[in-house]
């Protein structure tokens, strides 16, 4: 099978159930932000994998398993039907960011992002996830609304991870200061 189709040639796609309709629609937008969320993740992930002094395996597992939830969601979003428990990936989530927020200096200030370079990576990986949030919300597509919680903690979880990050590497947070 080749990779290319011609069929998309003249500005139009397929979906799932053998509709077509245009590149430029609402739900291929949420595709494409689903594709570039989940580039960042490969990208943050393959940056990690460079430091095993740091052990992250787990957090490397976390994030692939996200990365497998997010082809899910572009799955259902172009109207296979796929299941995805939300509230137990939400769960999910929610207990990975307590785990980290329980060995992280209590936030006493806004933080700028950045720090180390995998934790700017994954603070670039948290806008992404809102982006993808907003879009959501923007969708006539019920199935997909039913996802918004999951996308809401994934930026949330996003966060506490970059954080983590700078913590593991005993790098400072940036402090957002009024001049």
């Amino acid at each position: 099978m080749s990779i290319y189709t011609r069929t998309g040639d003249k500005g139009e796609t397929g979906l799932a159930n053998g509709d077509r309709v245009l590149k430029s629609s609402p739900i291929i937008l949420f595709v494409g932000q689903l594709d570039e969320i989940n580039a960042h993740i490969g990208l943050c992930v393959s940056h990690m994998q460079k430091f095993k002094r740091k052990n992250f395996v787990n957090e490397i597992s976390d994030l692939e398993k996200i990365q497998n939830n997010l082809f899910v969601i572009g799955s259902i979003s172009v109207l296979a039907k796929l299941e995805f428990e939300v509230e137990k990936e939400v769960k999910f989530l929610e207990e990975k960011i307590d785990e980290y927020e329980k060995v992280l200096p209590k936030l006493t200030n806004f933080i700028l992002p950045g720090g180390h370079q995998v934790a700017s990576q994954i603070h670039l990986l948290r806008t992404c996830a809102r982006k993808l949030e907003i879009s959501a919300h923007s969708l006539e597509h019920e199935e997909v609304k039913k996802i918004t919680p999951y996308l809401n903690r994934l930026s949330d979880y996003l966060f506490v991870l970059a954080r983590y990050i700078n913590f593991k590497f005993e790098f400072k947070e940036p402090i957002w200061k009024i001049n």
